[in-house]
């Protein structure tokens, strides 16, 4: 081999190790599989279920619009229109809030089910009543009944 060939591969050696170096913080949060939210956040009145998600990326773990966006699959104009909501509604922090369940951010990222669909889904999979979910969320317990049933009828299951 060349003392050119071998030049190249450390050179291309080099820019790869740089690049490595150079990811950002969001980069590293973003690579991460256990990357999840307590699910006190969503037990806030004022705030929509996507509203808290973005709100608590954004602050508690200072994520990017464009991270945010590339997690939960949505564009960074909603992403920023939704923080922007959410801080008018609620312009304190989350506080101390509830993390006896951990709810995983890439759940959000189905669009096929309302951020609400996903989050209620996820808690009533880990064998949660509705009444249990009801309380973690501060909902109805009609309210969870008829989330989880449009749910069921999305997946083709029936309700009765």
């Amino acid at each position: 081999m060349s003392l050119t060939k071998k030049g190249e591969e450390y050179a291309e050696l080099d820019r790869i190790i740089s690049r490595f170096r150079d990811l950002s913080k969001d980069d590293q949060i973003l690579r991460k599989k256990d990357l999840a939210i307590p699910v006190g956040i969503f037990a806030n009145n004022p705030l929509s279920t996507l509203e808290a998600v973005v709100k608590y990326l954004k602050e508690i773990l200072k994520l990017r619009f464009s991270n945010i966006g590339k997690l939960i699959n949505r564009s960074n104009k909603t992403i920023w229109a939704t923080y922007h909501n959410a801080i008018k509604k609620m312009p304190s922090s989350f506080g101390d809030v509830s993390s006896e369940v951990l709810i995983p951010v890439s759940i959000f990222a189905d669009r096929q089910y309302s951020t609400l669909e996903n989050l209620v889904r996820f808690v009533k999979k880990h064998d949660y009543t509705n009444h249990e979910v009801a309380l973690m969320l501060n909902l109805d317990d009609r309210t969870v009944w008829t989330v989880y049933d449009r749910v069921k009828r999305k997946r083709g299951v029936k309700a009765w």
